[in-house]
């Protein structure tokens, strides 16, 4: 191998917010030669309170949760009615956002470098502290709904492919109410989950891996851990979940909806999976209980999915949104506010929240979008970077995520 060109550099990856800093020394106070960084927040789930008139945003590049106003209507970059970010907040890399608008509180949960769910306030805003901290596993969080019929909040782990249900209130390390959990459950790096208190019902939107789990036998312990923005104690359960050696398969993707008091290693009511619906990457999942219809954020073909909430098996979708018009790339959120008749999407490759009349179809453009960068920003997506490599022919940077 002929190496075309040589370079005395140092590359160092900083995780928070994400970026690529090159050096041209390997020690010293010197400032980088350059940096490959997103300056912008990058919208990963939304949530909405028509009432109140907000909408609610995750973002997992600068770590931080946003509230805009709904009806907000602009083609510049839109201000934000609050911004929680800061050491204090411990919000990291935020995934899963989710409103009770009885008790006008935000939930979130914190996915890659940590698995808080934490609770604010609407008018939250700066670096303060959550109302609330939950810590329902050692990491990889994801989705998290409201039941406040019932008073409950679900939260998903992906790791260890696991439902896991808590008192609405509960905090610090509250043991939860229910877990589902199994290889019969179908559950397989599940990410969104709804709860539909009106059917007695819980939606599960699921990747497509999967792996068996044990649980460790060590005493839980608090340990000194390195999150994105410092170091900051993190308490390790003792019944922590750890992975199998070679257990792991691809199985298909899926939305697997079970009994709402379903625990265990229960089995699904219904499963949509198989070719014919289309489901590559699910994210988010909402249902719509009003028109019967299930929402899903389809990331792997850049698409929403509606299907017939009770579809079963292997069955099309009734319509998508889907095409170059939608400015959807990879979406990632999805809420259908219900009062206005509209659905609402997250592009982070756009940094924005795309917002469609809830009956659209096909190659439809948004209504309007809600921007957190200038339009046509290109995304870095750099998140989480836990190497790096340099590949001398091709004259690339190569940074798995």
């Amino acid at each position: 191998m002929r190496i075309r060109k040589s370079f005395s550099v140092f590359l160092l990856l900083l995780c928070g917010p994400a970026a690529l800093v090159l050096f041209s020394q390997l020690s010293g106070d010197v400032a980088p030669l350059r940096q490959v960084r997103d300056r912008f927040p990058v919208f990963a789930d939304v949530a909405v309170d028509p009432e109140s008139n907000i909408v609610t945003v995750t973002d997992e590049n600068l770590f931080s949760l946003r509230t805009y106003d709904r009806d907000l209507a602009t083609n510049d970059v839109a201000d934000p009615r609050t911004v929680v970010t800061g050491n204090r907040t411990r919000v990291d890399f935020v995934c899963g956002v989710a409103l009770d608008p009885v008790h006008k509180e935000i939930y979130t949960v914190n996915n890659d470098t940590a698995a808080d769910m934490l609770v604010f306030k609407y008018d939250a805003t700066g670096n303060v502290p959550a109302s609330r901290t939950l810590r329902p596993a050692p990491v990889s969080t994801w989705g998290v709904a409201v039941d406040v019929k019932n008073d409950e909040v679900g939260v998903t782990v992906q790791q260890v492919n696991k439902v896991a249900i808590f008192r609405r209130l509960a905090e610090g390390e509250e043991k939860p109410l229910r877990v589902i959990q199994g290889p019969d459950t179908g559950l397989a790096d599940p990410h969104g989950i709804f709860i539909d208190a009106g059917n007695n019902e819980i939606f599960v939107a699921n990747h497509d891996s999967y792996h068996l789990a044990e649980t460790s036998q060590e005493e839980s312990t608090d340990v000194q851990g390195q999150l994105a923005r410092g170091i900051a104690t993190i308490s390790v359960p003792q019944a922590r979940l750890q992975p199998r050696a070679s257990s792991g398969k691809f199985v298909e993707p899926a939305i697997t909806v079970f009994s709402r008091t379903a625990e265990n290693n229960a089995s699904p009511v219904r499963v949509i999976r198989g070719p014919k619906t289309e489901l590559s990457l699910p994210m988010k999942v909402f249902v719509d209980t009003v028109h019967n219809e299930i929402f899903v954020a389809n990331s792997g073909s850049n698409s929403i999915l509606v299907f017939s909430r009770t579809a079963n098996g292997d069955v099309s979708p009734l319509r998508k949104i889907e095409g170059p018009a939608t400015k959807l790339k990879k979406p990632v959120g999805l809420f259908v506010d219900l009062k206005n008749d509209e659905v609402w999407a997250t592009s982070p490759e756009e940094h924005s929240a795309m917002v469609f009349r809830r009956t659209a179809r096909g190659n439809a453009a948004p209504l309007r979008i809600v921007r957190g960068a200038p339009d046509g920003t290109p995304a870095p997506g750099i998140g989480n970077p836990g190497g790096i490599a340099y590949d001398p022919m091709r004259e690339q940077i190569l940074v798995p995520n």
